[in-house]
């Protein structure tokens, strides 16, 4: 499956869960990311760093 394909060539060899997802929300809605502006934050594992 698709799944099993990028868990596969994500540099973290694991597929990215609800609750990655969810802590990066938390980080982006705390004041520790309160100098974080104008950026895309990937949470995916790495896949996007690979270049497919």
């Amino acid at each position: 499956s698709i799944l099993d394909w990028v868990e596969e060539k994500a540099p973290l060899k694991r597929n990215v869960t609800g609750e990655d997802v969810g802590n990066s929300a938390v980080w982006l809605l705390s004041d520790m990311s309160s100098g974080v502006t104008g950026q895309v934050l990937y949470v995916d594992c790495g896949y996007s760093s690979v270049g497919l």
